[in-house]
């Protein structure tokens, strides 16, 4: 008599070792992934420009992150090409934006400017800068204003050299004006005599009436 073989079935029991032996696999794998990481904020740009050469000092100076930095004890140091510390400025954050605010100009020279602030993902990140001052602040505004004297000085020898010379029937007026008024001087002293001369006549008239009378009287 052949004896039919039928296929094994796995036992009750063993589905559930099977499954909390995958549960266990797949928390241990959980578990030693690593968290995905999150990158730290960039500087994208600044204002003046990393080596900028500028003729004087800036006002301030714009460091622009990736994204918005968190205003958390952000600083900036300035030092001279020597490596000697100028200043330590506190800049001002706005959204990606840390501004330094220079409270005096920075003098002629290259300048380093290294800076520290607080990444958006809470880490703290840092660089540095160099810009090229030409010139004092002091030194260009005594530029300036020996610039605006010397043009004040061409406008103002411009203004008196434009100024018209009296033209000679201006001066040929003037002449006769004068000539009139001696001419009228001249009638009205050449009127006054006659009138003058009269006066004296009819007082000596007078007078040598007046004295036949009196000696006529006596005889």
């Amino acid at each position: 008599m052949t004896s039919v073989l039928l296929p094994s079935r796995t036992p009750r029991r063993a589905v559930p070792s099977m499954l909390l032996v995958l549960a266990t696999a797949l928390m241990l794998a959980l578990t030693l992934t690593p968290p995905p990481a999150h990158a730290h904020d960039t500087l994208i740009a600044t204002d003046p420009e990393d080596g900028a050469t500028l003729e004087t000092s800036p006002e301030e100076i714009t460091l622009t992150f990736s994204a918005n930095i968190l205003d958390v004890s952000p600083v900036a140091r300035i030092s001279d090409e020597d490596g000697e510390l100028l200043t330590e400025i506190t800049p001002r954050v706005e959204g990606p934006d840390a501004i330094v605010e220079l409270t005096e100009p920075l003098p002629a020279g290259t300048h380093t400017i290294q800076w520290r602030v607080v990444s958006s993902d809470g880490h703290p990140i840092e660089g540095a800068l160099t810009i090229t001052v030409e010139q004092d602040s002091e030194d260009s505004a005594s530029e300036d204003g020996a610039d605006e004297g010397d043009q004040q000085a061409s406008d103002g020898g411009g203004e008196q050299s434009e100024e018209p010379a009296p033209s000679s029937e201006e001066g040929q007026a003037d002449e006769g004006s004068e000539t009139v008024a001696e001419d009228e001087a001249d009638e009205s002293g050449s009127g006054t005599l006659p009138l003058l001369l009269s006066v004296i006549g009819v007082a000596v008239v007078g007078a040598a009436v007046a004295a036949f009378f009196v000696l006529r009287r006596k005889q």
